[in-house]
């Protein structure tokens, strides 16, 4: 798809009449300039859903990007058009001070344009790729996450494996190669591996399956610990005055509720040990760890 025509030609041109003596060719220049990111910035999107299964989302995604980076860039041009320099409007009685109140105004809106695509890309590609997502342990799907991230972590595990042992085959018998169970793929990289060092004989390096082992034991114990900790019962303790503190295994929180708005220093104590306001669950919550399960307990000791 070709995005030149979110800009109008007439506005890309009329933005450099005053700073450039072929402002038609700068304004094509520039309408160019801007289709080929988009397409560009597209493209990578587009890689990103295929590899987060999010395909349906994109077009979404995409438009709200484009969206906000057209508005940004029609915001530059009508301030660029507002600039002038003295080469173009001549030096005799050249305002200098308006014109570089304009200069500042335009590098402001540049800055805007630029800083505005990096952040929509970075948040574009956090809604596509939801398996890059940070597994928390709160989360309702974490020990189904985690037991995907085993099965791919094993896949590789044995893949790895796979090839080395190939390879090691390979060197001997190289016709053993054509009966492998491999892809071509696989089977090209063989051929063409040259050990860069000595302790790398074959094409996964001893190290990559080390860390990879250790990265199947940690989300092992990593899934037994969650699957105990959805397991245990909430513990409950209260006050006379009506405070309860809970804690809460299964969501991984520490709960105080207060039965009113508490004072402001103990507001700013809860919020210095990182708990937060919840308005859905009506409480002050944080993380559960030894130090917030502690400091609740200092509201009942």
């Amino acid at each position: 798809m070709n995005y030149i025509n979110d800009i109008s030609e007439s506005l890309a041109v009329s933005a450099f009449h005053g700073t450039s003596f072929s402002p038609e060719k700068r304004g094509a220049a520039y309408r160019n300039d801007y289709a080929a990111t988009l397409q560009a910035d597209y493209e990578t999107l587009a890689r990103h859903a295929d590899k987060g299964g999010t395909l349906d989302k994109l077009a979404e995604e995409f438009e709200r990007y484009r969206a906000g980076y057209r508005r940004r860039m029609t915001a530059w041009l009508h301030s660029h058009s507002r600039c002038i320099s003295s080469m173009i409007a001549g030096p005799s009685n050249f305002p200098v001070r308006r014109a570089q109140k304009r200069n500042d105004i335009e590098h402001k809106r540049m800055g805007e344009l630029i800083h505005f695509r990096e952040r929509a890309i970075r948040a574009a590609i956090r809604n596509l790729r939801p398996d890059l997502a940070p597994i928390m342990a709160g989360d309702a799907d974490a020990i189904e996450r985690l037991q995907d991230k085993l099965s791919r972590l094993e896949f590789l595990q044995a893949n790895m494996k796979k090839i080395n042992a190939a390879h090691k085959a390979y060197k001997r018998k190289p016709e053993t190669l054509l009966d492998a169970d491999l892809t071509e793929q696989e089977k090209d990289m063989i051929r063409a591996y040259v050990p860069a060092y000595s302790w790398e004989p074959h094409p996964f390096a001893p190290f990559q399956l080390t860390n990879n082992g250790a990265t199947i034991r940690q989300t092992k114990a990593r899934i037994e610990q969650l699957t105990a900790a959805k397991a245990a019962p909430t513990q409950t303790k209260e006050c006379a005055n009506g405070l309860r503190v809970e804690d809460c295994p299964a969501d991984n929180r520490v709960r105080v509720f207060f039965p009113g708005k508490p004072e402001a220093d103990v507001r700013a104590a809860l919020k210095s040990k990182g708990f937060r306001w919840s308005p859905t669950i009506g409480a002050w919550q944080a993380y559960r760890n030894t130090w917030s399960l502690q400091f609740a307990q200092t509201f009942i000791a």
